[in-house]
């Protein structure tokens, strides 16, 4: 999984999609308000269908942001293989029977 997403100026009305290159599928989207001189407006992100969702003032909140939710989906997809794979090997030997 690699969340990216085009560059953009959090100061103007934008909204851009942010796409999962591994599969090519969008799976959100960021939303600028037009954030103002004390934190007025804001950036709306959401990511898979609102699971993941923050309200943030900056360029870099955004960027952080959508990164730690890669991170942790990466992490987590790695735990669940490794148990996959280390229960596999035990099931087949529970249901071998010696010749």
């Amino acid at each position: 999984m690699k969340l990216t997403f085009k560059p953009f100026d959090g100061r103007h009305i934008d909204h851009v999609y942010v796409i999962d290159e591994d599969t090519g599928q969008r799976v959100g989207f960021i939303a600028s308000q037009g954030t103002g001189f004390g934190g007025r407006g804001g950036i709306e992100i959401s990511l898979f269908d609102g699971k993941y969702a923050i309200t943030a003032h900056r360029y870099e909140e955004c960027l952080g942001f959508v990164k730690g939710v890669e991170t942790v989906l990466r992490h987590v997809e790695g735990v669940l293989r490794n148990m996959t794979s280390v229960s596999n090997p035990v099931s087949e030997k529970r249901g071998s029977t010696v010749a």
